[in-house]
């Protein structure tokens, strides 16, 4: 499954894991102290499925109260936490758990989808036949487009929408309790103004019971709003969680015409910047749905205040309503532009990285920079120009809503009501108006988070929806077997022969990398882009260049039928003896060109070694990669793996060694473990057959040493013999597939892999299938199958295809032996040099110090990444202030500063007025209009 494979791959070992001082080695070392001499414990941080986090044993009150982080918050004031330190994540924030739960609801989703859009498409053929030849009905009708699986819909039932639905009422009861305390002051301040207060009639409570209200509700507030954030927050780790490991097990599993409809910055664009808009968007969810109901409330009670001078209040908000749905409508254009330039820039960077060895070689840094610095700029002034339109949009006009309303609402009150404006209606009115911010402020927030999950929810839908391979390797045995090889001599499996246990059966299965009967994927037409005047313009002037263009070929003599054109370029073609096929005769062909293995009849015993060769291109590494299950099976083509007598199949019993050598940024040692235990005999074992001895002896830390990325400071053979060290390592392996491992090596140390890794104990009893072109190799395997052309042209044992005459000279490319040799030669090469330059050093007075600091450098090749601890120094903030403007720097802070200002200020001078206002009623002299204008 996805989630243990990453697992496999985060817990690879590292070598920072060991800090223990290396010996000096030397090539007189004997081999079997040369792993020991590097010996350490290696440290595996595995989580326990059964250890539960601190939320997970925390009781009820404890979660609600957050108690269980106190001691988490004591240790985090004297010390940098790790991982370690907060311990294990909860079991429903857990990968596995995430992914089995929205896994099982996405295939269910997609196959109901797939049934409705087949029962809309057989509707809408039908209503298409019944319009007959009426072009105006089918125009009307349009074309069918398939609806997409819901993902969203997925996600909510997979989390749990019950547990949703107890956050949102948590979340509406807080809101509602967040008007209690402006009701509560407002009866507070009639009760001041009141000249006898024996005489008061208490709005809601007692004048003590609102002061112990207004420090009850705050706090219950709190305590609802906190336990709602916390079921929001898990909710937004499961789905980004669910969502990255769906992402992860489709491009295991995507087809390679899925693959080519995407690309690898799209990938990496959705694993990284979509999931965290889906993840921004549901902590941002619970202020977004409660902010309309703040708001409704906030006005009715408004109302009661102030009475129809609120209206004007509700005018202004309406007025804003076209302003938000031109803003919003913006930022969705201007988000997907920065999608798209992020995407080609993440691709070029891959591209770039990639390459960056030819890069080198060609000195085209420049170019590659400045094509970079452009992707950069576009993507950079898209992000810039979504940063001013959501400033303006959201925080210009939206925020400054709820400080202009109150404004308008009381020069409205105070002159058309007869009533003097008071100081309870002024802060009662000022109290809702402040809550109304939040929502304001919120709401949005909220839904530009919503345009961007929108966004990024068909983008990853799109993705999910690619095609996959099917599932054609069986773990049982084949009901029967066939033989359509050309000399008949595929094995078949005898049921009255007790002897045969076949590993591997394929019964006239074909196999192809592009499946020829897949249906185009269907897509929502794209409306035709609306050219700018000046576009338009170059098109006309175009078209009238062609035109022109035309009429000067017709008055040259010169045809221009296309029939006459192909012909002409027909006959050229022709002189210089290039055959041309019509079009016809290509479609007939395109099905059977597109398969890469056809009728492949045979079976391999189990622990056995099949020697499987051929011309190039003629389907070896297919031929593996078809065992594998990476490939598309043609007409229903399957391949058998039966498990052993008494045994289950086991997914995890295939090693593969590819063509090419896969090394990943970790130590040699980490390279063949790959996650796995650490097995000293084992380890030796497989080191010393493949080989590996004498590169730990030059490596300057042994098998410590940190390879690069893509083996950078390895050579080619020396990555090819980790590679099959890796492959061989498990002694739980059942089925080795090996694709050439031995045509990076000289022939020495071909031999040695062959006599002591491939058919050496550590192999024993494991079925291997290995690809070579080496021919003397071949007498020694049990059995060699031939392939020519994408089929099994010969199969049997060595001296039985000699004996029929086949003629390995036509089938192995015996050209390929020199280039390996040359190669091998050069793999030799390298190592004389490293060999040299060690015997160079170890000759020179270079003291044990020395050396050590040489074993160290080579244990680290990567630094690590600088960490900053306490307190950020004063240069830090002066750096980002000159790159960003000190100008700008310093009027974010005055800005700033000013309105803090201000909302202190609106609350004194609410105070004054207040004063004011008790002042002129004790002396039974009300204020004028002028001076409650002034106020």
């Amino acid at each position: 499954m996805p989630p243990e494979a990453s697992h496999a791959v985060e817990n690879s070992p590292s070598s920072k894991d060991d800090d223990v001082p290396l010996e000096n080695s030397t090539k007189d070392t004997p081999p079997e102290n040369i792993t020991a001499e590097f010996e350490e414990e290696v440290e595996y941080v595995d989580i326990d499925p059964e250890a539960l986090s601190l939320e997970d044993q925390a009781s009820c009150l404890s979660s609600w109260f957050l108690f269980y982080l106190t001691p988490l918050l004591k240790l985090g004031a004297t010390k940098i936490l790790d991982s370690k330190d907060v311990g294990p994540p909860s079991k429903c924030d857990r990968a596995k758990s995430c992914y089995d739960s929205v896994n099982a609801l996405w295939i269910k989703e997609v196959e109901r989808t797939r049934e409705v859009n087949t029962s809309k498409r057989t509707k809408h053929e039908e209503a298409l036949a019944k319009c007959g030849d009426d072009a105006k009905k089918i125009a009307k009708l349009g074309s069918f487009t398939p609806a997409p699986p819901n993902l969203a819909k997925v996600l909510w039932c997979a989390f749990g929408k019950w547990k949703i639905i107890w956050a949102m009422s948590l979340y509406v009861l807080s809101s509602l309790l967040q008007f209690l305390p402006v009701l509560i002051l407002n009866d507070l301040v009639k009760y001041f103004e009141m000249g006898s207060p024996p005489n008061y009639k208490a709005l809601l409570f007692h004048p003590w019971g609102d002061v112990v209200g207004l420090l009850v509700f705050p706090l219950l507030v709190a305590l609802l709003q906190t336990r709602s954030q916390v079921i929001f927050n898990h909710c937004a780790i499961f789905i980004r969680t669910s969502v990255s490991n769906l992402l992860f097990s489709k491009a295991l599993t995507i087809s390679a015409a899925g693959r080519a409809q995407t690309s690898t910055g799209q990938v990496v664009n959705m694993m990284s910047n979509d999931t965290t808009q889906l993840q921004r968007f549901l902590q941002f969810v619970g202020f977004t749905l409660v902010a309309p109901i703040q708001i409704i409330i906030a006005l009715v009670l408004i109302y009661g205040q102030v009475g129809n001078a609120t209206w004007v209040g509700v005018g202004f908000m309406f007025c804003l309503i076209p302003i938000n749905g031109v803003v919003f409508s913006s930022v969705s254009k201007q988000r997907r532009k920065v999608l798209k330039y992020s995407d080609a820039r993440v691709k070029m960077v891959n591209e770039v990285l990639a390459g960056i060895r030819i890069i080198k070689f060609y000195a085209w840094e420049k170019p590659f920079g400045k094509e970079l610095n452009r992707l950069r700029d576009k993507e950079l002034k898209a992000l810039t120009n979504l940063a001013y339109t959501s400033a303006i949009g959201f925080s210009l006009i939206m925020l400054s809503a709820p400080i202009i309303n109150p404004i308008l609402v009381f020069l409205v009150y105070i002159n058309t009501e007869s009533v003097t404006l008071d100081a309870a209606t002024a802060f009662t009115t000022i109290a809702l108006f402040n809550i109304m911010r939040f929502p304001f402020a919120f709401l949005p927030m909220g839904f530009l988070q919503y345009v961007q999950s929108k966004i990024a929810l068909k983008r990853l839908s799109r993705y999910l929806e690619l095609s996959e391979l099917t599932e054609y390797v069986m773990p049982n045995s084949p009901p029967s077997m066939g033989s359509n090889s050309d000399d008949g001599a595929a094995l078949t499996i005898d049921d009255d022969d007790k002897k045969s246990d076949p590993a591997i059966v394929l019964d006239g299965a074909s196999f192809s990398w592009v499946d020829p009967d897949a249906t185009p994927v269907e897509t929502k037409p794209q409306k035709p882009k609306r050219m700018s005047r000046k576009e338009r313009r170059a098109s006309m002037k175009k078209a009238a260049l062609e035109k022109q263009k035309e009429e000067d070929t017709k008055a040259g003599g010169m045809s221009s039928h296309p029939s006459n054109a192909s012909l002409n370029r027909a006959e050229s073609l022709a002189s210089l003896g290039v055959s041309i096929r019509t079009i016809d005769s290509e479609e007939e062909n395109t099905r059977e060109a597109r398969i890469a293995l056809r009728n492949i009849a045979c079976s391999i015993e189990r622990g056995s070694l099949v020697a499987v060769v051929g011309s190039v291109g003629s389907g070896k590494s297919s031929f593996l990669s078809a065992v594998l299950g990476e490939m598309e099976s043609i007409d229903g083509g399957k391949v058998y793996m039966p498990p052993k007598d008494g045994e289950e199949h086991n997914e995890n019993l295939v090693s593969y060694c590819s063509q090419s050598p896969w090394v990943v940024n970790d130590t040699l040692r980490g390279n063949i473990l790959f996650g796995r235990p650490y097995v000293k005999e084992r380890y030796d074992e497989v080191v010393e057959a493949c080989a590996l001895l004498d590169d730990l002896a030059v490596l300057p830390a042994g098998d410590k040493t940190e390879i690069g990325e893509r083996g950078i400071n390895l050579s080619g053979g020396q990555k090819a013999r980790i590679a099959l060290a890796r492959a061989m390592y498990s002694q739980e392996t059942q089925l080795m597939l090996l694709d050439d491992p031995l045509s990076a090596v000289d022939a020495h140390v071909g031999e040695h892999l062959f006599k002591h890794a491939i058919t050496g104990k550590i192999s024993s009893g494991a079925t291997r299938v290995l690809v070579t072109h080496h021919v003397h190799f071949l007498p020694r395997c049990d059995k060699v199958i031939m392939l020519e052309k994408g089929k099994v042209k010969h199969t049997g044992s060595y001296q039985e295809l000699i004996a029929r005459g086949v003629d390995f000279a036509g089938a192995v490319d015996v050209s390929k032996t020199a280039e390996d040799s040359e190669a091998g030669d050069k793999d030799t090469d390298k190592k004389d040099d490293s060999v040299e330059v060690e015997k160079s050093e170890k000759s020179t007075d270079a003291t044990k110090k020395e050396g050590e600091k040489l074993k160290t450098a080579g244990e680290k090749l990567v630094k690590d990444e600088e960490l900053m601890e306490g307190a950020v120094e004063g240069s830090m903030y002066s750096h980002y202030a000159k790159a960003g403007g000190v100008f700008a720097f310093v009027s974010v802070f005055i800005i700033q500063g000013a309105g803090r200002a201000s909302e202190i200020m609106g609350a004194f001078w609410l105070s004054i007025w207040a004063d004011a206002t008790a002042q002129s009623m004790m002396t039974n002299d009300p204020m004028s209009e002028g001076r409650t204008n002034w106020y």
